[in-house]
């Protein structure tokens, strides 16, 4: 049997769920309970993950457990703040809960979300929707195949 390493392409199936035991797939943006696929280090999966997932082979279930440093790191007070109107886009009619894309120049694309509206413009949280939060996984491969 081949086993999971870099490169492999592997088939299976994933329920993700934080703490809570709310469903995080589509935060994940992995399908709940459905067959896919994904190339092993491509970046699809987060790394400490992938990393679990390292030596499986197909058949074998996994039930895994990242705390937030080892999933999307510890709520960051400091990425939730006010952006006044002007430093908004122009034209966008802004509701709660809508994603924002800003440009960061060499740091590349800032992700945020917009908490609320505000008089002065809207608060925007810069973390990670997963930040903060310890996620479940239980994962049944079903094939691995071997990398190109």
């Amino acid at each position: 049997m081949i086993r999971i390493s870099r490169g492999a392409r592997v088939t299976m199936r994933m329920q993700a769920r934080d703490e809570t035991g709310a469903a995080i797939n589509a935060l994940l943006g992995v399908p709940e309970d459905e067959v896919f696929s994904f190339v092993h280090g491509d970046g699809r999966l987060p790394p400490p993950l992938e990393l679990a997932l390292y030596g499986l082979e197909g058949g074998e279930r996994a039930r895994i457990e990242l705390p937030p440093e080892n999933a999307f790191g510890p709520r960051r007070p400091e990425l939730v703040f006010e952006a006044i109107r002007e430093n908004l886009p122009d034209g966008t009619e802004l509701v709660p809960g809508m994603p924002l894309y800003a440009n960061g120049g060499e740091r590349g694309v800032f992700h945020l979300m917009v908490v609320e509206l505000t008089e002065k413009g809207a608060i925007l949280d810069g973390n990670h929707p997963l930040a903060g939060r310890t996620l479940h996984f239980d994962i049944g491969i079903l094939t691995v195949e071997p990398g190109a």
